[in-house]
């Protein structure tokens, strides 16, 4: 792990753009900015662990981060997944004292640290900032119970394809570059990674869809749309 303080005039866009950020003046953003730490990480190396004191969140700049479970029989269950601009540890400083998942580097990434303190002492400041954030943190629990709503009324099958749909204009040929594994895909849509293929075959084997590695090519967007399973 490698740090330095940002040294950046203003803050750059993934974090003007986050919700979490959301009203904020370009000012008062930058100053924030420059009390913050850029950290270095290696590939497989800890942002933070589960059960370890909460005293920061990140904000991913350049890499890839996943947050993952580890059950007592040692296997690891992805959660999420998180690019550029994705807030890694965010719930945890908002919802209490230690972490609770594990949040690993899955190659070599650059992050944003945010202190709890720093952070709650901007909204301090700013009460406004305060009530932003409560009404985020509404509508993102609004949206979560939509989501679970979803995923035990919608069959496994139906998630899949409205997960590829999701990402194209509806048209036949549409090309999609998925942009995380097949393990991780699974994981956000509660399958697990041999029901997930199974889907995927089965889509394959009615000419919906072709697949190769990470390119999914839509053949068939109406019978998608009219597949039910």
């Amino acid at each position: 792990m490698a740090q330095t303080k940002s040294t950046y005039s203003a803050a750059p866009s993934y974090l003007q753009k986050h919700p979490l950020f959301e009203g904020w003046s370009d000012v008062e953003l930058g100053l924030f900015y420059e009390q913050c730490d850029r950290i270095e990480f290696a590939e497989q190396e800890y942002l933070f662990q589960r059960d370890q004191g909460c005293v920061a969140f990140y904000i991913v700049e350049t890499g890839a981060v996943q947050m993952q479970w580890q059950t007592d029989t040692a296997q690891v269950r992805p959660l999420h997944y998180r690019t550029t601009g994705g807030a890694v540890g965010d719930a945890c400083v908002l919802m209490g004292d230690t972490y609770r998942v594990d949040a690993i580097a899955l190659e070599p990434t650059i992050a944003i640290r945010i202190t709890k303190q720093h952070f709650y002492a901007q909204l301090a400041k700013h009460p406004w900032l305060m009530m932003r954030l409560v009404s985020s943190l509404s509508q993102n629990l609004c949206y979560l119970f939509g989501d679970v709503m979803t995923m035990q009324s919608v069959s496994g099958t139906q998630r899949v394809i409205h997960y590829l749909l999701d990402r194209i204009a509806l048209k036949n040929q549409q090309r999609i570059e998925l942009d995380r594994s097949k393990a991780h895909i699974a994981a956000a849509l509660n399958l697990t990674p041999e029901h997930f293929s199974r889907i995927l075959n089965d889509l394959i084997k009615k000419e919906f869809i072709e697949v190769a590695g990470r390119q999914v090519v839509i053949k068939d967007v109406d019978g998608l749309l009219c597949y039910r399973r």
